[in-house]
């Protein structure tokens, strides 16, 4: 029994270990691989394959990923989501944290990266932010939602698309 228990533990141990949260330098070279290099990527740091989407003519297919997800519900850590063409190499992340450390260092990495914030706005109870750097434009949205037990829980959305991905197809002006 003593030694199920301490193979258990070691087991866990080293899952912790092996599996990590990405950094922000991580996901944005996520986002210059194609398909089946991210998904390597993504589960050679501990991420696990959720569901996805085949791309069309007229629209991006997506591959999603969680980072730390609960055996008793779809709740994780975090949500990773890579938008990818079978038409072209135009590529998106969409990453979802729940934690308000992995948000900062995030908002920290975007602005150390020479980022400046060209708008933000409330839409649909959410506060949006975009920020722009010389090749890429990140949305930054805040919003609560309820967790498991029904309570209200911050919750993070960083989309990134190149700038001219994002003018094209998000661009109010």
């Amino acid at each position: 029994m003593k030694q199920l228990l301490l193979l258990s533990a070691f087991l866990l141990i080293s899952n912790s270990v092996l599996s990590q949260n990405l950094t922000f330098a991580q996901i944005l070279e996520i986002k210059k691989k194609d398909l089946g290099n991210a998904e390597e990527y993504l589960t050679a740091k501990g991420w696990e394959f959720k569901d996805a989407e085949e791309p069309t003519y007229d629209k991006l297919g997506n591959a999603t990923f969680t980072y730390n997800k609960s055996d008793m519900s779809d709740l994780a850590e975090s949500f990773l989501t890579f938008y990818y063409s079978s038409y072209s190499d135009k590529t998106r992340i969409s990453i979802q944290v729940n934690k308000k450390v992995k948000y900062n260092e995030y908002m920290n990495a975007i602005k150390s990266y020479g980022c400046k914030l060209i708008d933000s706005k409330i839409e649909e109870g959410r506060i949006v932010k975009i920020y722009r750097g010389a090749t890429t434009t990140f949305r930054v949205s805040s919003s609560t939602s309820s967790n498991f037990y029904n309570e209200e829980t911050a919750v993070w959305f960083i989309f990134i698309a190149s700038n001219e991905d994002y003018d094209l197809n998000w661009s109010e002006e």
